[in-house]
């Protein structure tokens, strides 16, 4: 009989802080705006380093955290720095350069440390050691950006009515790998983990109660837990839900899956999605380039001319979404995008190409290949929303990787004025198309075709209009054409 074995995968984070006169045999403290953060494993010094769990970065701050055991490396984010750091390097990725740590990563006592002073102060805290203390102090940066606040977790002894409603659990319709945890009200997840025994991603979520309508989609068994059967999926077999027993508040994720696999939880106000997946599918088939015309040198920006690729989403068998009033998302999408293009075609300084200029389809894999062999300098996917409730509404963009992120801002900006749809503001997901470009990219998504009342916004000839206008301003103020 197979023995089961729980294995939760704590990383741990090392960090390098001021030298002290040699190797101290005291335990030091963590403390963050002076209150000391709480660990599973204690922090050691070695070789004059403070070394600490991931639990303080994941748990105590609430940053993003991924251990992928078969390329040996941790990955750490926030919504503006990812860093990357290997076994045994003691060079680091950040944001995708290469900067030397000084310390290398390494694995202690069968658990992963990586340098303190340059991860913390990369995710924008200060450091400071006190030596006679055996102390490390993080400081948030008083930038208007604070910490996120860490939640209490499961078993705590914290014990409070629910602040917060989980309305639907599904696949992404762009991306499968994604899983997308919509709710109301106010929701801060734990740190999510994974079990070993039987492969599968555990997400935990204080404070919350399940929506009475979430139940037909997710029928309950004998144990009263919620289940939906995923098919013909790479990583996931199931999706289940349940009150955490003996602490009823808190509603319990689970992700059974096939094997192992890294993941990254990001948390937007409604919405949490949990990205699965560190393996690459096959190579994309070839896709043929459009030609490039020969627009010239009008003098502007020193006479460089940028690659712009419009990505109208869905296509052919691929409707994506369909409105209240049928409205089929793949020709709001082309819709838009042939506008972009025509006004784009106008710009001396810009070469703009289409991954789809009529109804056919191309996979989400391709669709980033082809603005990636093009070495385009922006990417930009466009798409109209839809939600079970009715009542969901308004105009939100997205980014994956944070050298997208200045984009998306400036391309909000100049969207929502054109909808004059509610604002759901900028959002970091990993969706397939924006996370496998190379160069800055967004998906847009300027209202809900689920939504009557932004569904009939979306149809006005005069909207689309300025909804084209609004995403080619944003696209000339980013690149500094304007």
């Amino acid at each position: 009989m197979k023995k089961l074995v729980s294995l939760l995968l704590t990383l741990s984070v090392m960090f390098i802080l001021f030298p002290g006169t040699g190797q101290a045999s005291t335990v030091p403290k963590i403390l963050l705006d002076g209150k000391e953060l709480a660990s599973d494993v204690e922090p050691t010094i070695v070789n004059n380093n403070t070394l600490v769990p991931i639990s303080i970065i994941a748990g105590g701050l609430n940053y993003q955290a991924v251990w992928n055991k078969d390329s040996r490396t941790v990955g750490i984010h926030n919504n503006d720095t990812q860093i990357v750091l290997a076994i045994n390097d003691s060079k680091a990725l950040v944001n995708g350069q290469e900067v030397e740590m000084g310390e290398p990563a390494r694995i202690i006592s069968g658990r992963t440390m990586v340098p303190l002073r340059f991860v913390g102060e990369q995710l924008g805290l200060e450091v400071s050691w006190d030596n006679a203390k055996k102390e490390a102090s993080l400081f948030s940066k008083q930038d208007g950006n604070p910490l996120p606040v860490t939640p209490p977790n499961p078993g705590d002894g914290t014990e409070t009515q629910p602040s917060g409603a989980l309305n639907y659990i599904a696949l992404h319709e762009l991306d499968p790998n994604t899983i997308v945890i919509r709710y109301s009200g106010d929701i801060v997840p734990n740190q999510a983990f994974s079990l070993t025994d039987t492969d599968r991603i555990v997400l935990d979520l204080p404070n919350t109660a399940f929506a009475d309508d979430i139940y037909p989609s997710f029928p309950l068994n004998d144990s009263k837990q919620g289940s939906l059967d995923i098919e013909s999926h790479e990583f996931l077999q199931k999706v289940r839900f349940a009150p955490l027993q003996g602490k009823e508040s808190t509603a319990r994720v689970v992700l059974d899956l096939y094997k192992p696999v890294g993941y990254t939880v990001t948390n937007n106000p409604g919405e949490i999605t949990i990205q699965l997946g560190t393996e690459l599918p096959k190579p994309p088939e070839e896709v043929k380039e459009e030609p490039v015309p020969d627009k010239g040198n009008n003098g502007n920006n020193g006479g460089k001319v940028f690659k712009v690729v419009i990505d109208a989403g869905h296509g052919d068998h691929d409707s994506g979404a369909v409105g209240v009033n049928k409205t089929k998302e793949k020709d709001f999408n082309l819709a838009i995008a042939l506008r972009v293009k025509k006004l784009l075609d106008q710009e001396p300084n810009i070469e703009a190409y289409m991954t789809r200029s009529d109804d056919s389809y191309l996979t989400l894999d391709n669709r980033a290949k082809y603005a990636n062999d093009l070495k385009a300098d922006v990417f930009m996917s466009i798409h109209a929303n839809s939600f079970t409730k009715p009542s969901a509404n308004g105009t939100e963009t997205y980014y994956s990787r944070s050298d997208s992120k200045a984009l998306a801002e400036v391309v909000h900006k100049h969207l929502i004025k054109a909808t004059g749809l509610a604002d759901r503001k900028v959002k970091q997901a990993g969706y397939v198309v924006i996370k496998k470009t190379t160069m800055p990219a967004i998906l847009v998504e300027s209202g809900f075709l689920s939504n009557a009342g932004d569904e009939s916004v979306l149809n006005q000839e005069a909207v689309r209009d300025r909804i084209a206008a609004a995403l080619v301003a944003g696209i000339k103020e980013f690149l500094k054409l304007s």
